[in-house]
């Protein structure tokens, strides 16, 4: 599929073949479009899905450290919103899938947000948390504060991978997470932060379509606890627990997850 100039980046994007409902899906951090393979044929031809590249992953041009990651992800997430569509996001995708519908709301049917990492809306509700969290993640900022890229990697992989040791992880796995590991940071300040004011009272509340919120039942309880603060805000949410999987779930649980999308959607009457 072809690299286009899309709002100032060259970004590399995919289709699903077909003329059915329109998806857009978005990717996690160190991530790619092919990442939903395994969804996509699960979820079967009734929709015509579009992937993209972000910044820095996949065949997209290289991140450069400039400008604000978030916002540049979501102005090129824009242009594929020719028509009103249903998202999928996972993880840091799954923020962008929800700045999308504050400010595209009439663009956006529909979200499935697959453990968004809108850290700062668990440590809004419940400020004990932060602590815990950073207790969590000293090995990884420790790491990366002292340029030592595998073990920041290690570390990552640990809490937010897909539950399988480091050394079993394949070469090439490792090498990519290794390379793309600054990314994670590139992103933090809508992580960890809340640069676009997500936790103000009732700013989520203007997010007025359905949502299912997805969770692995193995995963951060950082990642229970943000679905929980997004049940509360948003008006139609509803949400689902994946047994025995973790952060990686839409990869590793494939089957199971298309499972509750398609629930979802048929519920909702996008199926």
């Amino acid at each position: 599929m072809p690299i286009e100039n899309r709002a100032g980046h060259l970004t590399h994007h995919t289709q699903s073949d077909g003329d059915g409902k329109p998806v857009l899906m978005l990717h996690c951090t160190m991530g790619n479009a092919g990442v939903w393979r395994g969804l996509i044929e699960h979820l079967g031809p009734d929709h015509r899905f579009t992937a993209f590249d972000m910044p820095g992953h996949g065949k997209s041009a290289p991140w450069h450290q400039k400008g604000d990651f978030h916002t540049i992800t979501t102005e090129i997430a824009k242009t594929f919103l020719d028509q009103p569509m249903d998202l999928i996001g996972h993880s840091y995708g799954g923020t962008i899938a929800v700045r999308l519908a504050l400010e595209l709301p009439k663009m956006v049917r529909s979200l499935v947000l697959i453990e968004p990492v809108l850290i700062n809306l668990a440590f809004a509700d419940n400020p004990e948390l932060k602590a815990l969290y950073a207790q969590d993640h000293q090995g990884f900022e420790e790491a990366w504060q002292r340029g030592d890229l595998e073990t920041a990697a290690r570390e990552f992989s640990r809490l937010w991978g897909d539950s399988r040791p480091w050394q079993d992880v394949p070469e090439r796995a490792k090498q990519t997470m290794i390379d793309k590991i600054g990314m994670i940071k590139a992103g933090e300040h809508n992580v960890i932060g809340d640069r676009y004011g997500f936790s103000k009272p009732g700013r989520l509340a203007a997010v007025d379509v359905p949502v299912l919120l997805i969770e692995g039942a193995a995963s951060h309880l950082s990642a229970g606890a943000v679905n929980t603060a997004l049940q509360h805000r948003l008006p139609q949410a509803q949400r689902r627990v994946i047994e025995d999987a973790g952060h990686m779930v839409p990869i590793t649980h494939a089957a199971k997850t298309a499972q509750a999308i398609d629930g979802f959607w048929q519920g909702i009457g996008t199926q």
